[in-house]
């Protein structure tokens, strides 16, 4: 019951600080008119939920695992209650991601290194492939997987991309078990800057 409480409380905290991010990526939108979707300048801001499958489960030994991604931004489901999203440049207000990466090798303490190819299909009909390169640090509670890069292709190509997953360290606490770390549900933000 603990564990449900702090899940809440950490879901309300993750959704005020990317609000804030929000807020210092974009300025104050308030009262500002949406520029055509043909705008010379398109950028981003989003934030949501990824929650990622994992087979065989994560454990401390660096091993190959398909990994399924479930990201969700500003879509409202069972493994993301809050999101939101302010573009510049473009009609896009909410984005998905479902994707199976087969056979990455990773561990509970190395996510990954360089990030394969990861696509966001927006809700304006266009989508978004970027890559980059990936860190991880686990914090005093928190373990934070910045994915840092470049869209490449599809709608908002050229911009700079920073995709930023954090969840709680309780989260990894099967790691050192032999089944492993099967699923992990991160808060999310995702920034496209031209």
């Amino acid at each position: 019951m603990g564990y449900v409480n702090g899940l809440t409380t950490w879901r309300r905290f993750a959704s005020s600080a990317a609000a804030l991010a929000l807020v210092v990526t974009f300025g104050d939108v308030t009262g500002v008119a949406a520029a055509p979707a043909r705008a010379a300048v398109a950028g981003i801001s989003c934030t949501g939920w990824q929650y990622d499958t994992y087979a065989p489960g994560m454990t401390n030994t660096l091993q190959p695992t398909t990994v399924v991604l479930d990201g969700d931004l500003n879509v409202i489901d069972d493994q993301s209650p809050t999101g939101s999203c302010v573009a510049v440049g473009s009609s896009a207000t909410a984005g998905q991601q479902d994707q199976t990466l087969p056979l990455l090798d990773i561990s509970c303490t190395q996510l990954f290194v360089v990030s394969p190819p990861q696509t966001i299909q927006w809700n304006d009909g266009q989508a978004s492939t970027f890559t980059g390169t990936a860190t991880t640090v686990r914090g005093a509670s928190n373990t934070v997987l910045t994915d840092t890069g470049t869209v490449v292709s599809g709608e908002f190509t050229g911009d700079v991309a920073v995709f930023t997953l954090v969840a709680p360290n309780i989260a990894f606490a099967d790691c050192g078990t032999a089944g492993g770390v099967t699923a992990l549900d991160f808060a999310a933000t995702l920034t496209f800057t031209p």
